[in-house]
């Protein structure tokens, strides 16, 4: 009998094993970014408005069998563009990072065809570009090396292998600061919409 128990015990787990990895997708993504910097300036003299830029990279999703929930991973390489406008006119600045989010998911099927999701969590961002905004700003504004969001999602997967989704990413840490005769920084909220294939 505990034979038995032991060998069904065994058979159990490794059918789970194996249930679990069947969950475990590769892919890419690809998206667009749509920017606007805010400002925390004691003059006010610094407007600014949405600009639109882009990021792509791959990405890996783990689901729970018959639970649905699970977490995805991406390393993503991505192109925001900051617009200011100022007494000297209007000016944009790109702002490169490597993103890496992480999100906790929920994802439930309509039918064997299609499924949606739910996702929340953070996001950590590496600037790989200038290290100043001085271009835009008239001030040495410095970009920080490292930069913390959060993102709320949500989506669809169809055939198991589309997906397409929407996001909003707020901006949990400064982007860049500035420090002079008055103190100035900005961060900058983005909206997400992204496209991606699993294999």
């Amino acid at each position: 009998m505990k034979k038995a128990l032991i060998v069904a015990l065994a058979a159990f787990i490794a059918f789970g094993t194996q249930q679990a990895k069947a969950q475990v997708d590769f892919g890419i993504v690809a998206g667009m970014n749509v920017s606007k910097a805010d400002f925390k300036n004691p003059q006010n003299s610094l407007k600014t408005n949405n600009r639109c830029g882009w990021f792509v990279g791959p990405k890996v999703e783990f689901t729970v069998p018959l639970v649905g929930i699970g977490a995805d991973v991406a390393l993503q390489y991505s192109q925001r563009n900051i617009n200011v406008e100022n007494i000297e006119g209007e000016k944009t600045k790109k702002l490169n990072t490597i993103e890496i989010p992480v999100n906790i998911r929920y994802q439930f099927g309509f039918s064997s065809l299609a499924s949606a999701y739910i996702a929340t969590g953070p996001q950590f961002g590496f600037n790989i570009g200038s290290g100043k905004f001085n271009e835009i700003t008239g001030v040495d504004y410095k970009v920080k090396n490292s930069i913390l969001t959060w993102n709320i999602g949500a989506g669809v997967k169809l055939l198991k292998h589309l997906e397409a989704g929407v996001g909003y990413n707020i901006a949990l840490s400064k982007f860049a600061k500035y420090t002079g005769t008055q103190e100035s920084s900005f961060k900058s909220n983005t909206f997400q919409v992204h496209v991606g294939y699993f294999f």
